[in-house]
């Protein structure tokens, strides 16, 4: 796990503030938060998969139906990559 800079600033905020239980809620409701996005992100992904391969099944728009589900795993795959090259080059520039 990589803890997230905007939710280490609320932490050290709200103690600096005197209210360390205020701000461990807030990073618990952001953790939380961030969970449930990516897990209907996931979701929602599948299910337009999904639905890919009943418009495949059907005859309706078949061949671009079924590469176009063929290649989601694909697409998202290097989507992942290039944000994980990306953020790994800038934080490499900023360390030398």
């Amino acid at each position: 796990m990589v803890p997230s800079p905007s939710a280490l600033i609320v932490l050290l905020a709200s103690v600096h503030a005197g209210s360390a239980i205020f701000g461990i809620v807030l990073v618990v409701l952001y953790g939380v938060g961030m969970a449930s996005t990516l897990t209907a992100i996931g979701l929602l992904l599948v299910r337009v998969r999904g639905r890919l391969g009943i418009l495949g099944a059907t005859g309706r728009l078949r061949g671009t139906a079924l590469r176009l589900a063929g290649a989601l795993p694909l697409l998202t795959a290097s989507v992942v990559l290039v944000v994980g090259l990306t953020l790994a080059a800038r934080s490499t520039l900023g360390v030398l």
